[in-house]
């Protein structure tokens, strides 16, 4: 199994909201309206992770590993949902936050999809998530949203980490099916092509 050594590994390095988030070094002059709002919808996407959870949950009722290691992936994915919102809340125009009608909203069920198309989607989601993040903190000139994005990034780094664990461990398990559908992804990920519809959920976290 990868839960346990995952478990403590992500347990490690766990941040804390109160005690590493520097607070105090906030400076209203360098927040604008455009940053804020883009923290407000980033706070919104972090919360579509109770939805994913659930997918996963329901398509992988055969993997009790797996299954178990959503328990850390939910929490600290639900976890930056928060963080950005705490930040609203604590410093810019409470009302701007997420109300629980527009949280609620991302609360929809995802079609039943191929297990493993679907674990490369969101490894392949991670690592962009890290990049966005990475981004964020450079674009973002407040200190202390700075260091939220920065440490949103790297829980997503190791969220890649986690789900490459389970990609390698399926191409043990499965050879040929787990290599075709993840060529699959990888394929639709790099293609020039464009659809109407989205390929599925690439959430948090």
């Amino acid at each position: 199994m990868l839960y346990p050594e995952l478990f403590k590994q992500l347990e490690a390095v766990r941040w804390n909201m109160d005690s590493d988030i520097p607070w105090n070094s906030f400076d209203a002059s360098l927040l604008s309206d455009e940053q804020a709002q883009t923290i407000k919808m980033n706070a919104i996407t972090e919360w579509s992770a109770l939805p994913a959870t659930e997918m996963f949950l329901r398509d992988n009722r055969d993997d009790s590993d797996f299954s178990a290691f959503m328990s850390i992936w939910f929490l600290e994915v639900q976890k930056h949902s928060l963080v950005l919102m705490e930040y609203m809340r604590r410093f810019y125009r409470p009302d701007l936050a997420p109300t629980e009608a527009e949280l609620h909203e991302v609360r929809f069920e995802f079609d039943p999809a191929p297990a493993l198309e679907t674990l490369m989607l969101h490894f392949c989601g991670e690592i962009r998530l890290n990049h966005w993040y990475r981004r964020a903190a450079e674009w973002h000139t407040e200190p202390v949203i700075k260091v939220i994005y920065d440490t949103l990034a790297r829980d997503e780094a190791r969220h890649g980490g986690a789900y490459l664990r389970y990609m390698k461990r399926a191409l043990v398990r499965g050879g040929d099916e787990a290599r075709a559908a993840f060529s699959k992804v990888g394929v639709l990920m790099a293609s020039a092509r464009r659809t109407d519809s989205a390929l599925g959920v690439v959430t948090a976290s």
